[in-house]
């Protein structure tokens, strides 16, 4: 992908962006980011377009936003879609030790343990339906304590690729992601704000084959500005004599947000940086994408073979301490944190 800002007004931001597909866009963007001018001639009207050509276009209108946002400090683009802010969100979760962790996401951990241990009853049921539920997705939004604005206004100085440049092991990332995080907190400081309550989106099929989305539940919150990372795990396709432990839960959580960096940048038309080059479940509408159109590999899927990408491999008996555990108890860790995320 590349941009250039082609001109600029009061209210108005004028761009070129060239696609991976060679194609340029010319858009007009305020500052607030709604796109209020668009026009590219390389793809067919709408209507005509073959999924990817949908996805070259939805690449191109995000990136532009992203571009404008790094380069201006306009918030035209989401917190929660913005690669770099994402990485912020990881390592404050893993600044947190295990009592506040159960503190933050303990209803979400709740939700989460209720469809592994059915006699668990769910803080959010889901409805009767006369056919099959599928696509369910737990959400919750996460509301840091550092504020989306300060890196808008110096992004480079919050940079989080500065502090994780050729790492590829999965708790030296979230470790250097905390320390970069706690540097602009004050000591014993929670970063995190508020993580909301949860709400669970599900799918159903009507008797003509439509799949529909449907919302159940409020991710209800106190904060007034957008999120800065949304939860959207899927619930496991298993069930567990014993509830996972908060250690597991947080290596989970953080599984999830680090395979969330990866699909954001994807969204952009751009390749992650090798940190963040994992396999696994990610952003909810990304992973549709995977698993409905040819021009993205299965990133979702753990086992999928990838060149440069690497199986989830972290070390949850490390997370408070940084120790090491025998390979045995690795393995069975490891596996039990595969069968939670996604069956077998």
């Amino acid at each position: 992908m590349d941009a250039k800002i082609t001109g600029e007004g009061d209210d108005i931001i004028g761009l070129s962006v060239i696609d991976n597909n060679g194609v340029e866009h010319l858009l007009e963007i305020d500052k607030s980011g709604e796109i209020t001018g668009y026009q590219q001639e390389g793809y067919p009207d709408s209507g005509l377009r073959t999924d990817e050509d949908e996805i070259y276009i939805e690449q191109a209108q995000y990136y532009a936003r992203y571009y404008v946002q790094r380069e201006r400090g306009y918030p035209t683009f989401y917190p929660y879609l913005t690669p770099e802010w994402l990485a912020h969100t990881l390592g404050a979760v893993f600044a947190l030790d295990f009592d506040a962790f159960a503190e933050c996401f303990g209803e979400y951990a709740h939700q989460y343990h209720s469809s592994l241990r059915p006699n668990i009853d769910p803080i959010v049921e889901l409805p009767e339906t006369d056919g099959p539920i599928g696509g369910i997705i737990y959400r919750a939004d996460v509301f840091l304590r550092l504020d989306f604005q300060d890196y808008l206004d110096n992004p480079e100085a919050m940079d989080p690729l500065d502090h994780v440049e050729g790492i590829t092991d999965d708790y030296d990332l979230v470790t250097a992601l905390r320390e970069m995080v706690t540097e602009h907190l004050d000591n014993g400081t929670n970063p995190i704000k508020e993580v909301s309550a949860v709400d669970v989106l599900y799918q159903t099929k009507d008797s003509r084959g439509t799949i529909e989305e449907k919302t159940v539940g409020e991710r209800s919150h106190t904060q007034d500005r957008p999120a800065d990372a949304q939860l959207q795990m899927t619930p496991p396709q298993t069930t567990l004599e014993q509830d996972l432990s908060t250690e597991i839960i947080q290596g989970l959580v953080l599984h999830h947000l680090t395979c969330q960096v990866r699909d954001a940048y994807l969204r952009l038309g751009i390749d992650p940086p090798e940190p963040f080059r994992i396999l696994g479940q990610g952003l909810y509408e990304q992973t549709i994408r995977y698993q409905h159109t040819d021009l993205y590999d299965p990133y979702h899927l753990t086992d999928a073979e990838i060149e440069g990408y690497r199986q989830p491999g972290f070390d949850t008996g490390g997370i408070e301490s940084g120790s090491l555990m025998g390979s045995s108890q690795a393995k069975t860790l490891s596996g039990l944190i595969k069968r939670a995320l996604f069956g077998g």
